[in-house]
């Protein structure tokens, strides 16, 4: 009895004498597939997987036995969940004469319904205004092709219920091939275009920086965001220190977790990690959530995870911003969402019951059964908050929107619209901002085609829920007449509030022991004008020298060593003239 080909990067248990038609680069590293007639052997396999008769694949060259032994145990060699092709394909409802039926069941959309095993998917509106479906599939070796569904407009007709679906992802250079898992989606590097952030497992993430014409490039690695084979999963976008730049949060599965701040040297974007040894503690982590959930201006990172092979209770933190200072990272009690023995496969945020406060909902499953979870904020009561929601030209949520919210005392508060927003679950679309005793002053929404609309906010609008209509026309391009930015802001002559240069307009605002002036968003910075020697930099307070942080660390290398041991100048010269002898021969 022949075995047919099959769609997995290794061989299968076959009764003796059965030849395979191709080999594996790891034998042994997945489980049989021998015909259903014939009983696998009980041995314990790393990842048991099965594949739908029918289903074929072009062999592989590797050179490897094709002939597997039964009764030989394979070695302990970890083996991701569900890698390789579904039973099912990816479902996309649409309302048509009343009932949800799914596009990629139609006989157009055939073609392009994956059968992967999906982990995250994400919106992403390239400039257009209309939505594209951002895939991150995950699967074993290089079988995980992330995928870019949208609309095909010419062969479409709404009206009729015929929506025709291509796979652009090759035409955007979002075309990966890797172990997909968390997805975030907003204006991470670009001013307002959609970029897509992918943390992966077996590979190094992906930031997709749009280009302004629909395309991406991998940006990651010279970002310092890349973090190879660290198994992300989870991811949320915030601004953590209140600078106007997008940081990002996520957890990663066999590695430390990340918080990372956006810093822009020079021109160039590269991204710091500041996370303390408390909160980057491995864990089995599911989805990571960034949200104020007391109100208070400060933002909460919430940690889902699994309780895999031992309880793992979820985990709370608080991110504390500082000016001209790294945040201060502060654990809090999660109460009930702590749930130690959850088996928690993704999370969300909303406001279920209109409070004001932001409520937390947990699925669960995987592993074993279990309910879901909808815990009820309590803390913050008291405070401030308020709510925006920006709408697209076609009256749809505005995924990939930038919302900025300028108070009376506090600054401008920041939060991205995300079209992807984690992993196995997806964010309201919905910008949240606590307040603490502050009001709001005026707000700021950018869409991802760089349309901008600014308005005042009402001392009795806070406390409330605000819908932004995309801008139609001329509207939105005109500057109100009036404007309050609130503290270290003002109105620009285009109606948008800006950053106030305060060391350009205010030349002394600095004391005499501290002179040098730089300015920072929402603030300036005042600096000792006293000279250090090489390697040691002017303290806070301008009174000492201190030592700089070092750039880089570890091992010297031999480049080094050598540099430190000064030869004779007689061996110098000898040194020299051998090599410009060596040189002319």
């Amino acid at each position: 009895m022949a075995l047919p080909l099959i769609p997995w990067p290794c061989p299968s248990l076959v009764p003796r004498g059965v030849a395979l038609a191709w080999c594996c680069p790891i034998p042994w590293s997945c489980p049989s597939l021998a015909p259903r007639s014939v009983a696998p052997p009980s041995i314990p396999w790393p990842c048991p997987i099965l594949a739908p008769r029918g289903v074929m694949l072009l062999p592989v060259s590797w050179l490897c036995p094709s002939l597997a032994p039964w009764g030989v145990a394979p070695p302990p060699i970890p083996c991701p969940s569900s890698p390789g092709l579904a039973t099912y394909t990816d479902k996309l409802f649409k309302l048509r004469a009343g009932r949800w039926e799914d596009l990629l069941s139609d006989e157009v959309n055939r073609a392009v319904a994956s059968r992967f095993a999906g982990r995250s998917v994400a919106c992403v509106d390239r400039g257009s205004g209309r939505y594209a479906i951002y895939i991150a599939n995950y699967a074993n070796s290089n079988l995980g092709p992330h995928v870019l569904l949208e609309m095909d407009v010419a062969a479409s007709d709404p009206a009729r219920g015929i929506v025709v679906l291509t796979d652009v992802a090759a035409e955007a250079g979002v075309n990966k091939y890797t172990g997909g898992r968390g997805v975030a989606v907003g204006p991470i590097v670009s001013a307002s275009a959609s970029d897509i952030f992918c943390d992966n497992e077996n590979g190094p993430n992906f930031l997709f920086h749009n280009q302004g014409d629909g395309s991406f490039v991998d940006v990651a690695a010279s970002a310092g965001l890349d973090d190879p084979y660290q198994h992300g999963r989870g991811v949320a976008l915030a601004d953590f220190n209140r600078d106007g730049k997008v940081d990002i949060v996520y957890g990663n599965w066999n590695g430390p977790h990340r918080l990372y701040l956006q810093m822009n040297t020079s021109g160039r974007v590269h991204f710091r990690d500041i996370a303390t040894p408390k909160f980057s503690m491995p864990s089995p982590v599911r989805t990571v959530l960034a949200a104020d959930f007391d109100n208070n201006q400060e933002l909460e990172v919430f940690f889902n995870n699994i309780a895999y092979r031992g309880s793992s209770a979820n985990r709370l933190f608080r991110i504390i911003r500082r000016e001209h200072l790294d945040p201060v990272i502060e654990e809090l009690n999660p109460g009930d969402a702590m749930e130690p023995e959850g088996r928690g496969t993704g999370g969300a945020v909303t406001d279920f019951d209109g409070d004001g406060l932001l409520d937390l909902i947990l699925s669960h499953g995987e592993s074993m059964a279990q309910p879901l979870s909808v815990f009820r904020g309590t803390q913050g009561a008291g405070n401030n908050w308020l709510r925006v929601i920006p709408r697209t030209r076609f009256g749809a949520f505005a995924r990939g929107a930038r919302v900025v919210l300028f108070t009376r005392h506090s600054g401008a508060h920041l939060r991205i619209i995300d079209g992807g927003s984690g992993y196995l679950c997806e964010m309201e679309p919905v910008a949240h901002f606590g307040l603490g005793r502050d009001e709001a002053s005026s707000l700021e929404v950018t869409w991802p085609d760089g349309r901008v609309v600014t308005r005042a906010v009402a001392s009795g609008e806070t406390n409330s829920v605000l819908e932004i209509p995309y801008p139609q026309g001329a509207e939105g391009q005109l500057p109100p007449t009036s404007l309050e930015c609130g503290q270290g802001f003002s109105q620009h002559e285009n109606g948008r509030c800006v950053d106030t240069d305060e060391c350009a307009e205010f030349p002394f605002v600095c004391p005499r022991e501290k002179p040098l002036c730089s300015n920072t968003y929402g603030g300036y910075r005042c600096h000792s004008s006293r000279r250090c020697s090489r390697g040691f930099e002017p303290s806070e307070d301008g009174t000492a020298c201190v030592a700089q942080v070092a750039f880089f660390g570890g091992y010297p290398s031999a480049g080094s060593r050598l540099w430190a041991w000064r030869p004779p100048s007689s061996l110098l010269s000898l040194g020299l003239g051998l090599c410009l002898h060596f040189y002319a021969l």
